[in-house]
Parts: C-alpha cells; sequence; structure tokens
C-alpha cells in the first residue's frame, strides 16, 4: 500500500492491483467489507475507473479508506457534531443552492442473472427562483456515456446516444419540497431535435431508424409529452426526489414516492419511511435515509405482463419490493454531495436497480457559521457513508 504522486490518486491511500487480484479477494486480504471497499474507491475514483462487479482490466490503483482510530468514549463525544434544528417544523430551504456541480453516476440493472452498467458525468447549475418559489436548474450531460464500461459502438448505441444528447441541457422546475415537476426549455430542445434528427438521417437509414425517430418524435410532440418521457429520468428522480420538505419534531415523515423500474410500465410506488439524522456524518454531510416497501396496487402477474394498471383476473399475487436510498447534504445549501439508492422488485425474473451518485467537484470546507435554522454542535462521530 502507497501513496501514488498521480493527480487522480496522490491525496489517497492506495492500493497496487496485482495480476490475478479481485474486489473480494483484495477486501478478504485487507480485513474490509467488499461493498465498503468498493463503495469508498468509486466515490474519489476518475469515472473511467468505477469499479462494478470487479475490477476494470486497466485499473491500476484501488482507493482505499483511511484506517479507523480506536477513540475512548469521550473523544468520541468530542468529535461527532449534532444539529440542533431550532424550529419545528424544520424546512430545508433550496434559496441558498446557488451550485454549479459535476456528478459521477453509476446505474446498475439487474435482470435475473444479467447486469448491466451505464456510467455518465451530469453537472447541476443552479439558474434562478421565481415569484412563485419554484427553482430552476440547468442539468446537462458531459462528455459519452458507457453502457458496459463501452462507449457506444453499435448502430444502435450510437443513435441512442446522438438522440438523448438533443435533450441536453434540460432547464428543470424544481418545487418547494425539492421535487421536480417540469422541463422548462421544451422549445429549444425541440429545435436541437430537429437538427440531430437531420444528422442522423445523413448517416443511417432503414426500418430501425424511422422507427426511433418515430418515438422521439411522439415524445416532442408538447411539453407534457416531454416531460412524461422524462418522468422515467433516473438522474432526474433521484437527485429532485422531494427532500426539501417539511420535518417534524421526529425528524421522520412517511410518504409514498414513485420511482422506474421496468422500463415499459408506469413508475413503481413506494411507501417510505424519510427520516432527516440530527447527526452529521464524520464528512459534515446532513443524512437522510429513506426506506421502503412496495405499495403499487398491480400483481406480480401486472409487472410480470408489463402492464400499467392493475389486471386482477389474471392474478391476485401481491408482487413485493423494496426501496433504499442514502443522501448526504451539504449542510450550507442542502444540495447532494451523494446519493446511493436501491430498490428491487421480486418476479420470477428478479428485477433490481441501483443508482450512485457523487460530486466531482473539489470540495471546500463547510463554514463553522451555523445557517439560521439550524445550529451544529460537536458530538460523536457517525460512519462515513460508505459504510452505509
Amino acid at each position: 500500500m502507497s501513496y501514488i504522486p498521480e493527480p487522480s490518486y496522490k491525496d489517497y491511500l492506495t492500493y497496487t492491483i496485482k495480476k490475478g487480484d479481485t474486489l473480494v479477494s483484495v477486501a478478504h486480504k485487507l480485513g474490509l467489507d467488499t461493498y465498503a471497499l468498493r463503495a469508498y474507491h468509486n466515490r474519489f475514483c476518475p469515472l473511467q475507473d468505477l469499479i462494478e462487479a470487479d475490477f476494470p482490466s486497466r485499473l491500476e490503483y484501488l482507493i482505499l479508506p483511511p484506517p479507523e482510530i480506536e477513540l475512548s468514549d469521550e473523544e468520541r463525544e468530542k468529535q461527532r457534531k449534532k444539529v440542533v434544528f431550532h424550529e419545528a417544523p424544520f424546512k430545508m430551504s433550496l434559496n441558498n443552492a446557488q451550485v454549479s456541480n459535476s456528478y459521477g453516476v453509476l446505474y446498475i440493472i439487474e435482470n435475473g442473472s444479467e447486469t448491466h452498467t451505464i456510467k455518465q458525468e451530469i453537472s447541476v447549475e443552479w439558474k434562478a427562483k421565481n415569484e412563485n418559489g419554484f427553482y430552476f436548474f440547468e442539468v446537462d450531460r458531459i462528455g459519452n456515456i458507457y453502457i458496459n464500461d463501452t462507449a457506444a459502438s453499435t448502430m444502435a448505441e450510437e443513435i441512442a446516444e446522438k438522440a438523448s444528447a438533443a435533450l441536453y441541457p434540460l432547464l428543470v422546475v424544481v418545487d418547494q419540497n425539492g421535487k421536480w415537476v417540469y422541463i422548462n426549455n421544451f422549445s429549444q430542445i425541440e429545435e436541437r431535435w430537429q437538427e440531430a434528427k437531420k444528422q442522423i438521417l445523413k448517416y443511417y437509414e432503414g426500418d430501425y431508424v424511422e422507427k426511433y425517430l418515430s418515438i422521439y418524435d411522439r415524445n416532442l410532440e408538447d411539453s407534457d409529452n416531454l416531460y412524461l418521457s422524462l418522468s422515467k429520468d433516473w438522474f432526474l428522480n433521484a437527485f429532485f426526489n422531494g427532500l426539501h420538505t417539511e420535518y417534524p419534531l421526529s425528524l421522520s415523515i412517511q410518504k409514498e414516492i414513485d420511482f422506474p423500474l421496468i422500463a415499459k410500465t408506469e413508475n413503481i410506488k413506494y411507501l417510505v419511511d424519510q427520516k432527516l439524522d440530527d447527526r452529521l456524518d464524520v464528512d459534515n454531510f446532513l443524512v437522510i435515509d429513506v426506506n421502503g416497501k412496495l405499495h403499487d396496487e398491480r400483481t406480480k402477474t401486472d409487472f410480470e405482463n408489463e402492464l400499467n394498471l392493475p389486471v386482477k383476473e389474471y392474478s391476485e399475487q401481491q408482487a413485493v419490493g423494496s426501496y433504499r436510498a442514502k443522501y448526504f447534504l451539504n449542510p450550507e445549501d442542502y444540495i447532494p454531495e451523494s446519493i446511493f439508492i436501491s430498490c428491487n422488485l421480486e418476479l420470477d425474473v428478479p428485477q433490481k436497480y441501483s443508482v450512485s451518485i457523487a460530486n466531482l467537484n473539489e470540495r471546500k470546507e463547510i463554514s463553522a457559521t451555523p445557517k439560521q435554522e439550524l445550529f451544529i454542535e460537536e458530538t460523536q462521530p457517525q460512519k462515513k457513508w460508505w459504510q452505509f
């Protein structure tokens, strides 16, 4: 183990990967949890070095978590930071969210024994707040999308990437609870799409191309159709997911959320408990845990037949599924620094979907000046986010 003098790795403790090493074997050798090791590396590594099921073939160094220091109870008590909320209900506002962040995003889609990954980089930039209390954020896609660790190579993948690129940047409208509710630059997107379609037709032809372009034409018939098509967008649903609501004295609320899982069906509904932790984690982030179970009228057979509405004459066997998310927010602006979401649906062919989002910007030191609505006092440390 050594510090490597490279721009991406010099500030971290690293392990040099040897021939025959696997994620499991290295974790066992170092006495670390496999998930925690992968998650910690993925949080700090370059986008192209993200670890999926195992090490990418080109990966040379593995970023290691710092060794834990055994502290006395008194020392731990001094280090932990407790958040004191001055008012109940406590409301997180986006008024200070004048951010411009870039995020590394990893999606893992598991369909039975098949696993597919998508990697991309997305930027989020504050634009404005209007007189009705709605916030506007520009969401843009940076660089290529990598499917199963490979840039677009087939005709279908190249067409899909060129078509989807026409959507960006999106001007996303976010309500006072932090939930995205609309896209506000439809006319610009429509213009970009018409130009992108011309370029695609210059180089590709055939029934597949015409069919694919017709789908985009339908999705861009008007702003409402665009909104419906983007209701399945993983990033928008993960990032702008109604975190900035009011929290009572218990700091916990129960609510129904929906999240995209199966591509051809409506988003799946879950009943969740959303709890704001009253202590910062060791990186001084506010932590929100979201845990719940499937809460959808559709039966197991409905889902397997990719139906949008329940048709109980097929079967009344209830489907089973779960949703778990963990958010780490900067306490100065209440914008996510990192997110982990995992949801599943227990069908004959099990469906599972995970998303990891991490801020790639160099982190500025958090101010010691408390915000008006909360005050941070020193107390005992929490686990790091990768120990979730």
